[in-house]
């Protein structure tokens, strides 16, 4: 089966590329930590969302491409390198799909169970139209947690546990999953308080005169910059 098939039929597929290409992003990551950005790179800073009782320990971060040259290097590394391919699983048309937002996700130590979700809802959005692609950014422990997915589509039911798949993350080996139709949640783990696990994270969506509004409506939901600019290629 090719993976536009499997990411048709079961909205989740795999793909494998070479490690070193994420070396843009990684030096990306440590300039932001160092305070070394250049000046047109912007990023910004989100922590977890998730205020219950449970979570209030949690260290967990998202770093946020926030000005256009930033965006463009997480789609710099994807557009040169085998994850190239994502573009033409998604969709009818590469042109039009476009990596939206990419961020760097952080959690440092321990991870509880997580709420079931899905990245990109609303009412003008469907199957096949937005997508997410994990990979990680730097070595991932094997005790870390991996992504859990479910066949559920949103409004079939509420049995997401009965139905969940745990995908486990490895170097050089990024997931996609379709950013409506996937309702998924970070896999709960136990770490070291010091223990790093950090995620490269592309979204995309489906971008023509049609669905500007929706991205826009997403991102102004969601609280994050959509860039919907034509890719360089």
């Amino acid at each position: 089966m090719s993976k536009k098939s499997e990411f048709r039929e079961s909205r989740v597929t795999k793909l494998r590329f070479s490690y070193d290409a994420l070396a843009p992003i990684r030096e990306l990551y440590h300039d932001f930590l160092s305070e070394r950005l250049p000046d047109d790179v912007h990023i910004g800073i989100k922590a977890h969302e998730d205020y219950s009782e449970e979570f209030k320990d949690v260290k967990m971060r998202w770093y946020f491409a926030k000005s256009q040259r930033a965006v463009d290097i997480f789609r710099e590394v994807l557009d040169g390198c085998e994850l190239h391919l994502v573009r033409s699983i998604v969709g009818d048309d590469l042109s039009k799909m476009r990596v939206v937002q990419a961020n760097i996700i952080e959690i440092v130590g321990s991870y509880p169970e997580g709420r079931w979700h899905s990245d990109f809802t609303d009412e003008k959005l469907q199957l096949n139209q937005s997508a997410t692609l994990l990979t990680p950014l730097l070595d991932f422990k094997s005790h870390f947690g991996g992504l859990e997915t479910t066949s559920v589509l949103r409004g079939e039911s509420l049995d997401y546990d009965e139905n969940a798949t745990v995908h486990k993350y490895e170097a050089g080996e990024a997931i996609l999953f379709d950013g409506t139709g996937t309702i998924h949640r970070t896999q709960s783990y136990k770490a070291a308080p010091d223990d790093k696990r950090v995620l490269v994270c592309w979204q995309f969506g489906e971008i023509d005169e049609d669905m500007e509004p929706v991205f826009s409506r997403i991102g102004e939901k969601n609280g994050d910059p959509m860039f919907m600019h034509a890719h360089a290629d």
